[in-house]
C-alpha cells in the first residue's frame, strides 16, 4: 500500500486538500468564501493562506466596503468601490477572484466608464442628496443598488427610512426585514427593526433588538441612545441614563468621522482646511514672535 501523498500546492502556495482545508484543519476556500459574500471570513483565509497580495487587498476593500455601507458611510464606500478593478488587473491569476465575484456584477461596466459596483454606491450618494419622497420614485432610483448585491441591504433600509417617515408601518417593517435578512450583519437595518418595535408600543422587544445590534456594532450610537429610551419606557431608569450617555459620547466620535469621510470626498475642501490650518499655526507663530519682542 502507497503512502498517500501530501496535497498539491493551490496557485496562492499553500497546501491545501480539494474541500479546501489545510493540513492544520482551517478552510482556507476564500474562493468560497467570497462566493458566499462572505467577506471577512474570505479575508481571513486569503490572509493565512499566503494569497497574492492583490487579493487580499481586493477582499480588504470588499470587506471595508460592506462596514462602510453598514454604517452608512457613502463616501467612503464610493471610493473603496473605484479601487476594485485595479486590484483585479493587478493580480498575478484573475480568475478565480473574477469567477467568484463576476456572477454578482460587481465588475461589470455599466457603460459609462464605473464598475456596476461603483454605479451602485453612486445611486446611494445621489438618493441622499436628492430626499425623494414618493416611495416610487425612489424605488426606481435606487435601482441599481437594489440589484447589486453588497448594496441591496442599504438600499432596501433607505426605502424602509421612507416608508417609517411617513407612517407605513407595515411596508416599513417588510423593508428593513428584508434588509437584515439579506445581511445579517447590517446593524441599522437591525436597529430600525427596534425603532419599529419601540413606536409599536413594545419596549422589550425594542430593547432586545437594540442589543442585538449593539452586539454587532458596540460602536453605534444610534442603537445606545435609543436603548436608553426603551429602558426608560421599562422603567430602568439607571440603566437608561448610561446608555444614552454611551450615546452620546459615540455620536461625537461618529461626527468627527463623518466630517473626516467629507473632507476625504472633497480635496478642494481638503486643501482649504489645510491652509486654513497653516495660516492658523502661522498667525499663532507670529504672535508669539511679537509677545517675546514685547509688542503685543
Amino acid at each position: 500500500m502507497t503512502a498517500p501523498q501530501p496535497a498539491s500546492p493551490t496557485p496562492e502556495g499553500q497546501n491545501q486538500s480539494a474541500d479546501g482545508l489545510n493540513p492544520d484543519g482551517l478552510n482556507l476556500d476564500w474562493v468560497g468564501y467570497l462566493r458566499a459574500r462572505e467577506y471577512r471570513r474570505a479575508l481571513a483565509a486569503a490572509r493565512v493562506g499566503n494569497a497574492d497580495p492583490e487579493v487580499q487587498a481586493a477582499l480588504e476593500d470588499l470587506f471595508d466596503l460592506q462596514e462602510a455601507l453598514r454604517a452608512r458611510r457613502l463616501n467612503l464606500a464610493s471610493r473603496l468601490a473605484t479601487r476594485l478593478p485595479d486590484h483585479t488587473e493587478a493580480m498575478a491569476d484573475p480568475v478565480p477572484f473574477r469567477r467568484a465575484l463576476d456572477p454578482q456584477g460587481l465588475l461589470r461596466s455599466d457603460g459609462s466608464g464605473k464598475n456596476m459596483l461603483e454605479a451602485a454606491v453612486s445611486v446611494l450618494v445621489a438618493a441622499e442628496a436628492e430626499r425623494l419622497t414618493d416611495p416610487s420614485s425612489l424605488e426606481a432610483r435606487l435601482a441599481p443598488a437594489l440589484a447589486e448585491p453588497l448594496t441591496r441591504a442599504e438600499a432596501l433600509n433607505t426605502l424602509g427610512v421612507l416608508h417609517a417617515l411617513q407612517d407605513r408601518e407595515a411596508q416599513a417593517r417588510q423593508a428593513f426585514g428584508e434588509a437584515f435578512a439579506h445581511d445579517p450583519g447590517h446593524y441599522r437595518a437591525l436597529t430600525n427593526l427596534g425603532n419599529m418595535a419601540l413606536e409599536g408600543g413594545d419596549p422589550a422587544g425594542a430593547e432586545q433588538l437594540y442589543r442585538q445590534a449593539i452586539a454587532l456594532n458596540g460602536d453605534y450610537a444610534g442603537a445606545h441612545h435609543n436603548l436608553g429610551v426603551a429602558l426608560r419606557k421599562l422603567g430602568r431608569l439607571n440603566d437608561s441614563v448610561r446608555a444614552i450617555k454611551a450615546g452620546q459620547r459615540l455620536s461625537v466620535r461618529q461626527t468627527k468621522r463623518d466630517q473626516d469621510d467629507e473632507l476625504k470626498s472633497n480635496p478642494g475642501t481638503q486643501r482649504t482646511v489645510q491652509l486654513l490650518r497653516i495660516g492658523m499655526i502661522v498667525l499663532v507663530v507670529v504672535l508669539v514672535l511679537l509677545a517675546v519682542r514685547g509688542r503685543f
